[in-house]
């Protein structure tokens, strides 16, 4: 691979850091909160919860500590929480910078019973605030996982066969989440519900493409459009071995209900495309530009990569911010799909072009790594079958650490979809103007 090449693959990666870094979680809910008019006359209670939830309660103790009695601060890992930000011994990091909120982990994307004790005590805290409390709840990706509270007759073991089937038979985010906002005692908006007759205000970093608050992890604490006969509708379509299920569902709360007030969006994947974008061109001087979001089979993704790779002019990068699908058999191996559609397009791209395909949460399935990102040449060090065999397998984690393509990032503490960039090289000599 010429040096020139490699120079461009990691200008990309290097891009997609300081992409993140610009939506740091804590900085965000710092922000919005200093913007906020007046204190709060009761007691501020904090439920966190997603992926950036230990970013976002940072954020909030920072601004709001002295104010702030207590809360929940609810993750999948260890948090993106620097060592500057450690308030106290090392060896305990969330407790440490995150006190008085009480830290929580749980599974994901399968809830598992930690969920289950995570989702009653934020609904304890809840129920247990007055008129002049505010609920502050601070929602990324990730939550509909670690939130779980399934009616009353649904066991745990019918909800994770329930979101599996979703998940492996490849529906999109939307419609999982439609069907968990109808199966649940917490989703769509009942978390807020709880909290009546306080204030609630919602921050969110959305995950979802297209960005609408009731998807983002479930809406918990927003109203939802949806209606259960949708809901039911996907049930039936994509899990009907597990029909029986549906007496449990109901309705969720809807934009009318009272209870449910403010929301705001903090994040989004369109605002990290034009991040990453900007980076790239003070980076390299390439025309970088962001493009709208998108979401799809990731088959259809790689013909569409292929296609802008084609025809992308020299010195130019594209920023795309995008949630593949991908339907996966019981048998598989170690991967991602963000990994699979890199390893999948690399053969095919240009000779001057290099594609970047990365996991914002720095967690690419079971592949180990945040992504991948790739150019042709690097397939010279692999046999076609073998390339054709990772893809088979979905064990495209292994084809890429033989190759070198690993992107490697660790938990990002951010969860806002994935991101591919194209970018073709300047022609010698040229420089973008």
């Amino acid at each position: 691979m010429s040096a020139a090449l490699d120079e461009l693959r990691a200008a990309l990666v290097s891009a997609f850091r300081a992409g993140l870094a610009e939506l740091d979680p804590a900085r965000l809910v710092e922000r919005a909160l200093d913007a906020e008019a007046g204190a709060p006359r009761g007691r501020v209670v904090v439920i966190a919860a997603g992926k950036a939830a230990p970013g976002m309660a940072l954020g909030a103790l920072r601004c709001w500590g002295d104010r702030i009695a207590g809360g929940l601060a609810v993750t999948v890992a260890a948090p993106a929480i620097s060592a500057r930000d450690r308030r106290v011994s090392p060896e305990d990091p969330e407790e440490a910078a995150l006190r008085p909120l009480r830290v929580m982990r749980a599974a994901h994307p399968i809830p598992d019973a930690r969920s289950v004790e995570a989702a009653e005590a934020a609904l304890a805290l809840s129920a247990a605030l007055g008129p002049d409390d505010l609920l502050l709840a601070l929602i990324s990706g990730g939550a509909s996982a670690l939130l779980a509270a399934p009616p009353a007759d649904v066991s745990l073991e019918d909800k994770q066969a329930l979101v599996a089937a979703l998940l492996e038979g490849g529906a999109p985010i939307q419609e999982v989440n439609l069907v968990r906002r109808h199966l649940s005692r917490i989703k769509g908006g009942r978390l807020a519900a709880a909290a009546a007759p306080a204030r609630v205000l919602t921050l969110l970093m959305s995950d979802v493409v297209g960005g609408l608050p009731h998807d983002i992890s479930s809406g918990p604490t927003v109203p939802d459009p949806t209606r259960v006969e949708e809901a039911l509708a996907a049930l039936h379509r994509r899990a009907p071995q597990l029909a029986r299920l549906a007496p449990a569902f109901s309705e969720s709360l809807k934009p009318a209900d009272a209870r449910l007030l403010e929301a705001r969006l903090l994040a989004d994947p369109d605002r990290l495309a034009g991040r990453v974008a900007a980076a790239l061109a003070d980076r390299t001087g390439l025309r970088a530009v962001a493009a709208s979001a998108e979401d799809g089979d990731a088959r259809a993704l790689v013909e569409r990569r292929l296609a802008l790779a084609r025809t992308l002019a020299p010195g130019k990068a594209v920023v795309i911010p995008c949630e593949p699908t991908l339907a996966l058999p019981v048998q598989r191996g170690a991967g991602g799909r963000a990994g699979w559609v890199a390893l999948a397009a690399m053969r095919d791209l240009p000779p001057d072009v290099a594609l970047l395909c990365a996991a914002s949460d720095g967690v690419d399935g079971s592949s180990g790594a945040a992504g991948a990102v790739v150019a042709r040449a690097a397939a010279a060090a692999m046999d076609d079958r073998a390339i054709e065999a990772a893809l088979a397998g979905f064990d495209d984690a292994a084809a890429h650490r033989a190759l070198g393509t690993r992107v490697e990032t660790g938990p990002t503490g951010h969860n806002l979809t994935d991101l591919h960039i194209v970018a073709r090289g300047f022609t010698r000599g040229a420089r973008a103007r």
